[in-house]
């Protein structure tokens, strides 16, 4: 039998075969073979019939293309071996048929995973970004922990910027009620965007038991198309006024809101500063990365096959479906409140399907040059780093291959920043051991892996249930 494989430009792969009638008799013969084992043929033991006999059983036709369907299995898994090809979908088979006594000829056509030519990644170079924390960073946040400690007070007075009232609000837009509210709180602020913007300065001035009715223009770029722009009517009776008492920032405030860890502010303030340097930097090694992947993705070359798009498209399809079922929607709802097909939702994925097709073919040619390896030590660090944090993973064959694939991946990406920017000034100088390192890097990545997954499923919960909202009854931003 001779092979010979043809790579088109198309990220396709074509398998030519010849077969000798020589070839197609051994295939019949073990077709045969196992053919008899099969079959109950009465006046003889199972596999201990004749060929002639089978034969007329089930047609001497019959076992040859049985055997000739043997022989294009074993040619397809053999070239896809011995040239290294990795298959996208099944193969599409043209197999004529076949005259007795023949040589035969059929071909193969197969979609595959073209390599990515990279870019001379070497040659690349990203510098890291100089990070500080100034004064007024540090005072932020210690504003922000001495709002939570801080207790609303009722007063006999009017209302001031910085307040918290509670009131009744009945809002409309010509004929259409949009809210009506009962004793909600408003906290008085000159900041304040979406729905009710324009309402704040309309309500300084007015005491407990005051009632006002005035007029706002809803923002022209509001997420409810019906109601941006519009006029809208208020109506608001307000019960009470309550202003904030804040803590005095001092020692015992410090210790207070760190549970003793800190004697006093200025310790507070230290460690307030760590954490917001330890965050930017986190933050600055993130972009540092995405710059880095992302330039070496825009100057390599890609051929890519639609179908490695397509089923890219319908992962993410059910990444987001199983996300909407967290939050009792399907996704035929989702679809129904975005007024949307199911092929408008993929066309519009197909952009972002496009770029993480292009991500993985990239990653994945730089750690087989790079030669980036995954241990078993690293991957039982992975179970126990998700065990950790509530989220324990069951260990199965497929759980264990993703797993790989998403850490050698993670591996990857450091070793390119490793290579294009210099040694990060920070790192710790203590050596660990190869096996303390490994582990480490393991637990940091299934916990940044895991933070990732939540970011993402906030933002996309934000968004669904952002069209959710905008398909009821407007409420209190």
């Amino acid at each position: 039998m001779k092979v010979s494989v043809e790579k088109l430009p198309t990220s396709e792969a074509v398998l030519n075969v010849d077969v000798t009638w020589d070839d197609m008799e051994k295939a019949s013969d073990k077709a045969y073979r196992k053919l008899v084992q099969k079959v109950d043929i009465q006046g003889f033991r199972r596999g201990k019939a004749p060929r002639t006999i089978l034969e007329r059983r089930v047609g001497k036709e019959y076992i040859y293309q049985e055997g000739l369907d043997d022989l294009i299995s074993e040619a397809y898994r053999d070239a896809l071996k011995e040239h290294d090809l990795t298959p996208i979908t099944q193969p599409t088979v043209d197999a004529p048929v076949f005259e007795m006594g023949q040589p035969y000829h059929f071909s193969l056509t197969v979609p595959i995973i073209t390599p990515v030519e990279l870019a001379d990644y070497t040659a690349m170079h990203f510098d890291r970004e100089e990070l500080g924390v100034t004064s007024e960073e540090v005072d932020k946040e210690l504003e922000s922990l001495q709002n939570r400690q801080s207790n609303w007070e009722t007063v006999e007075r009017a209302a001031e910027y910085g307040d918290r009232i509670k009131a009744d609000l009945k809002l409309t837009s010509g004929e259409q009620k949009i809210s009506d509210l009962k004793d909600n709180t408003f906290e008085i602020t000159n900041e304040r965007h979406g729905l009710f913007t324009g309402m704040d300065e309309h309500l300084i001035g007015l005491k407990a038991g005051d009632s006002k009715s005035f007029t706002t223009t809803i923002p022209a770029d509001y997420s409810n198309e019906k109601l941006a722009g519009k006029e809208a009517a208020y109506e608001v009776t307000v019960h009470s006024v309550e202003t904030k008492q804040s803590p005095a920032l001092d020692d015992a405030f410090a210790a207070k809101v760190s549970d003793g860890q800190y004697e006093t502010l200025e310790e507070l303030s230290k460690g307030l500063s760590d954490n917001i340097l330890e965050s930017k930097k986190r933050s600055s090694n993130e972009t540092l990365r995405e710059n880095a992947i992302n330039a070496l993705i825009e100057q390599s070359t890609f051929t890519i096959h639609p179908v490695l798009i397509e089923q890219e498209v319908e992962e993410m399809a059910h990444q987001f479906g199983h996300m909407l079922e967290q939050q009792h929607l399907s996704f035929d709802q989702y679809l129904t409140m975005t007024r949307k097909s199911r092929a408008e939702f993929m066309e519009e994925n197909r952009p972002e399907a496009e770029k993480r097709v292009k991500r993985q073919l990239v990653l994945e040619e730089l750690a087989r040059r790079e030669n980036i390896t995954v241990l078993p030590e690293e991957i039982e660090a992975l179970f126990n780093a998700y065990a950790q944090i509530g989220q324990e993973l069951p260990q199965t064959e497929e759980q264990i291959r993703s797993l790989m694939i998403s850490y050698r991946r993670e591996k990857t990406l450091s070793r390119l920043i490793e290579l294009t920017t210099d040694p990060d000034p920070d790192a710790e100088t203590e050596e660990e051991s190869a096996e303390e390192a490994t582990i480490a890097n393991a637990e940091a990545a299934a916990l940044a892996t895991n933070a990732s997954l939540e970011d993402v499923q906030t933002e996309e919960s934000a968004n669904t249930t952002a069209h959710a909202a905008d398909a009821k009854t407007e409420s209190v931003e």
